[in-house]
C-alpha cells in the first residue's frame, strides 16, 4: 500500500467517523419561562431548561449566541437561568442545549420572551398545562414518595430482624 493510499484509507475513515458522530446527536431539552412568556418590565424570569437524560453543562442562547451556561448542578436537575431585571432588551428569542461528554444535544423550541411596560395579571404557560411551579411541586412529591417508600422497608427490615432475635 502506498503512502497516498494509506493517506486516502485514512482520511475515508476519519470523515465516516466525523459524520456519524454528527449525525448522532443528544435529544432536545426542553425550555420554559417562569413566572410565563410576558413580564412586566424591571421584574425577574426565570428561563428552566430540562433535560431527558443525564448532562455536565447546560448553555442559554439569546438569538443563537451564547449567553450563559451551569454546570454545577446535579444532572438530574433542571438548569434554572434568572434573568432581570429585566428590559426591551431582554424580550427576545431563547433557545438552550446541553452537552453530555464531547456531544451536544439539539436546541430546544424556541421561547419568545417578551417584555412589558404594564403590569401583567395574567400569564400564557410556554407549554399547555405545564409551568416550572408544576415541575418543581412534582419533583417535591416524588421525592416525598420515596421517603415514604424508605420508610416502609426500614419498617419491614425492622419487623423481619426483630421477628429473627425474637425467635433466637
Amino acid at each position: 500500500m502506498s503512502l497516498h493510499s494509506a493517506t486516502v484509507v485514512a482520511l475515508v475513515l476519519c470523515l465516516g467517523w466525523t459524520i456519524n458522530a454528527q449525525q448522532e446527536s443528544l435529544p432536545s431539552p426542553s425550555i420554559l419561562a417562569d413566572p410565563g412568556l410576558e413580564i412586566p418590565q424591571g421584574h425577574f424570569v426565570k428561563i428552566v431548561c430540562t433535560s431527558p437524560s443525564e448532562y455536565d453543562r447546560f448553555r442559554l442562547e439569546k438569538q443563537g449566541k451564547e449567553i450563559m451556561n451551569k454546570n454545577d448542578l446535579p444532572s438530574q436537575k433542571p438548569a434554572i437561568f434568572q434573568l432581570g431585571p429585566v428590559n426591551e432588551d431582554t424580550a427576545a428569542s431563547y433557545q438552550c442545549l446541553y452537552q453530555k461528554g464531547p456531544m451536544w444535544s439539539q436546541r430546544s423550541e424556541i421561547l419568545e420572551l417578551k417584555v412589558t411596560s404594564e403590569d401583567v395579571t395574567h400569564t400564557s404557560d410556554p407549554v399547555p398545562g405545564v409551568t416550572s411551579v408544576t415541575t418543581l411541586q412534582s419533583y417535591k412529591v416524588w421525592n416525598g414518595v420515596r421517603m415514604a417508600l424508605a420508610g416502609v422497608i426500614f419498617l419491614v427490615l425492622g419487623a423481619i430482624i426483630g421477628e429473627v432475635w425474637y425467635n433466637q
